[in-house]
Formats: C-alpha cells, structure tokens, sequence
C-alpha cells in the first residue's frame, strides 16, 4: 500500500529569522532606493533636454540671418556706412593710420622672410 505524505508544515529556524528579516527588508529597501533615484534621474533628463533645446534654439535665432532679413541688414550697414554724418574725425583716421603703420613695420621683416622661405629664395641655414 501506498502512504500518501502530506506536506509538512513550513519549519521556521529560530536562528535563521533575524537573517531572513534583514535580507528582506534590505531587498524592499534597495528596490525602493532604485525606484526612487529612476524617477529622479529621469525627471531631471527631461529637465536637461528642455533647457537643451531652448539654448539651442535661442542660438538658432540669433545666429541664423538669411533671406529677407539678411538683405535688410545689409542694405541697412551699407546706408550707415555711406552716409556722410558716418566718417569719422581727421584725427581719429590719422591715429589709426600711424597704428598701421608701426604694425606693418614691426612685422614686415619677419614677413619678407617668411615669404622668400616659402618661395625658397631665402638664406639656406647652416647646418
């Protein structure tokens, strides 16, 4: 004949139970710690790609200059330029002349030089 055993009841080890309490509630824990940081961290992606594409189209509005705007600007320098009331002073121009000037004169060897190296007319060093 066949005994059919019945399952017996859950033994719960006494020494064991403190451990089990701590494992479970780390895990419950720990999942509520991942949960937590998820949401954050996806709220503060959505945070960052929206300030990202308002920088970029601000960016946009002030670089882009095309089509009619582009013309009405140009048009609009090239008036202010040519105007008469837009020349500056005599002494002005003569200052910024002489600033030139002494620039041209200080680098004006050094590219002389560099052109005839380039061209290969230069002095050959010595080795």
């Amino acid at each position: 004949m066949e005994t059919i055993q019945e399952p017996s009841p859950l033994v719960v080890d006494p020494v064991l139970e403190p451990v089990r309490q701590f494992l479970s509630k780390t895990a419950i824990l720990s999942t509520a710690i991942v949960m937590s940081l998820w949401i954050i961290f996806d709220m503060l992606d959505d945070f960052a790609a929206r300030r990202m594409q308002q920088l970029e189209q601000t960016i946009q509005s002030a670089t882009a200059v095309g089509g009619r705007r582009f013309w009405a600007e140009l048009e609009q320098g090239l008036e202010e330029l040519a105007s008469p009331g837009a020349d500056m002073s005599p002494e002005k121009r003569e200052k910024i002349l002489a600033q030139i000037r002494a620039i041209s004169d200080r680098w004006r060897p050094f590219l002389v030089e560099a052109a005839s190296a380039i061209d290969g007319k230069g002095k050959t060093p010595a080795h």
